[in-house]
């Protein structure tokens, strides 16, 4: 799989809301469904403080999953906010920074029944999760439901759990 180029709809349940809005780090494309995070003290020094595509860095912070247009900016019709950090107002974009569940998600090294509730699920860029360890960046959640192949429902930790982790 790649990173995202257009918006996905990812089946959710047992979501516990938390949405904030984010200003987009310049030249940033961010669809909605896509991972994202914010730079942490040692890593993409440059985008510090605006949201950025979820990646294998170190000390990234996990923000969660973009949903939508944020109260000032409106997606375009292709369901993306793309970062202008010299516009007024900067492009915004909300993100569920709350736990969820992603449902019949791929995920790559899933393959059994026990994997339910032992293996950890790492996302190695804005769109693809696998079970193999991340160099840097911490695991998004658990396999909660094993379906078929590599096809499981995640729970994704929140924004809050993976602070704490950093801290």
């Amino acid at each position: 799989m790649a990173a995202l180029t257009e918006a996905t709809p990812r089946r959710t349940h047992g979501v516990y809301s938390w949405i904030q809005n984010y200003r987009v780090a310049n030249g940033v494309t961010v669809y909605a469904g896509a991972f994202t995070g914010l730079p942490g003290a040692n890593a993409l020094t440059s985008n510090r403080g605006y949201l950025i595509l979820w990646q294998d860095q170190s000390t990234i912070i996990w923000t969660g999953m973009a949903i939508g247009q944020s109260a000032t900016n409106s997606l375009s019709t292709s369901n993306a906010v793309v970062g202008d950090t010299s516009a007024s107002p900067v492009p915004e974009v909300s993100v569920e920074c709350g736990p969820i569940v992603l449902e019949q998600a791929s995920v790559t090294g899933v393959s059994a029944q026990t994997d339910v509730g032992r293996t950890a699920v790492y996302a190695t860029n804005d769109n693809d999760m696998t079970t193999t360890s991340s160099t840097y960046a911490n695991a998004i959640g658990h396999v909660l439901y094993w379906h078929s192949g590599t096809t499981a429902d995640v729970f994704i930790f929140g924004f809050q759990t993976q602070l704490g982790s950093l801290l």
